[in-house]
């Protein structure tokens, strides 16, 4: 099973062991080199940068054709090889945290990477 937090939170949350994956496109900000290492990094999961752009200017507003273009965005073989290292990990670890640095990982690509590996 998936489930998503930021890597802030997890980092700090002794109490949580299981498998992780970094699923955001740019490096998160204070996390030093020897945590972040811990974590496989899947840059190809991500939105693209002019999707990630367009959604920014009015996340509200855009969340709901952003899922819809991103969703098109996975379908190529870099995300379904990224998908393919996340459903190994939940075949061995059982539960894998998905980590962002976003504010709000109710309003973020991640919605979606949940949407599509708790199927």
């Amino acid at each position: 099973m998936f489930k998503a937090y930021r890597i802030y939170d997890f980092i700090k949350d002794d109490s949580l062991d299981m498998k992780a994956a970094f699923v955001d496109r740019l490096y998160p900000r204070g996390i030093k080199k020897e945590i972040f290492s811990n974590f496989p990094w899947l840059k190809d999961i991500t939105p693209s940068t002019a999707l990630r752009e367009w959604f920014h200017e009015d996340k509200e507003a855009r969340f709901d054709e952003f899922c819809e273009k991103f969703e098109l965005e996975l379908d190529n073989k870099k995300a379904q090889s990224c998908f393919k290292t996340l459903k190994n990990l939940e075949k061995e670890y059982g539960n894998i945290a998905l980590l962002t640095a976003s504010k709000d990982i109710n309003l973020c690509h991640v919605v979606v990477l949940l949407k599509l590996l708790n199927k």
